[in-house]
């Protein structure tokens, strides 16, 4: 079965890591995704590699920051002038913080991490929902960031936990027109995002790194994925305003 076939898609943080995962098991599944990205190169060998594969479905490459509001208005434009409406959002695109706390994080990185995870956030679902006519199906990446107050840094910490609420919002404010709005929350992913990660905060990182220790410590992206499909699917029709926690159990033990 094809849970995507006929189904316009956007996905946003498309070039590596859970958004580009998503993206090829979409396109396997039969979507039309839209990939958005900043970098086009990225993007290209992603849709290089669906075409390839020979997937029913196919990638669009759509070179956007979710962090500058022309960027957005101009992709989710496109996405109308070539559809009669859109399916579903996947809003994965992040950027994560160095585990500051407070008194060590300043405010150029708060802005950063704001000006993605936060406002990117609310502006592609702001895109978005006009395009969903008769309902739709809007996930966001999150995190157990957003659950609990010491697995990140301030910025991040605060940023998901904004997102949580947007998430829950708009699950109020539009299910009854139709349009479903979830997250997966998620621990540690073996991402680029991850392994990029340098001068760390020793202090956020000593109280990151307390509590319980299970095997699984870190997801690949394409589990993550997964779950993100999943609650964009028909097959979650009946779950509105959820955050999934997808961590292993390291904050279930």
């Amino acid at each position: 079965m094809m849970k995507f076939e006929n189904k316009v898609m956007v996905i946003t943080g498309a070039s590596s890591g859970v958004g580009r995962a998503a993206a090829v098991l979409a396109a396997k599944q039969g979507g039309k995704v839209y990939a958005m990205a900043r970098r086009k190169e990225r993007l290209e060998e992603l849709q290089k590699e669906v075409e390839e594969a020979g997937y029913p479905g196919v990638v669009i490459p759509l070179v956007c920051d979710v962090g500058k509001t022309e960027d957005v208005a101009k992709a989710f434009d496109r996405v109308k002038e070539e559809n009669a409406k859109l399916d579903i959002l996947i809003a994965n695109a992040g950027v994560m913080d160095k585990f500051e706390p407070v008194t060590h994080c300043d405010e150029e990185v708060f802005d950063r991490i704001y000006s993605t995870n936060v406002k990117g956030n609310f502006r592609v679902f702001k895109a978005a929902i006009p395009l969903m006519k008769g309902g739709g199906s809007i996930v966001a990446t999150s995190s157990i960031a957003g659950n609990r107050g010491g697995k990140a840094g301030v910025a991040y910490t605060m940023s998901k936990h904004a997102i949580n609420g947007l998430v829950r919002n708009t699950a109020a404010m539009y299910g009854n027109d139709g349009i479903r709005c979830n997250a997966v929350a998620p621990a540690g992913i073996q991402t680029e995002i991850l392994q990029n990660l340098s001068d760390v905060d020793e202090k956020g990182m000593e109280v990151v790194q307390r509590g319980a220790n299970v095997n699984k410590m870190l997801a690949m992206p394409e589990e993550i994925a997964e779950d993100l499909l999943f609650l964009a699917s028909d097959e979650a029709s009946n779950i509105n305003g959820t955050i999934l926690v997808s961590d292993g159990g390291l904050t279930g033990i």
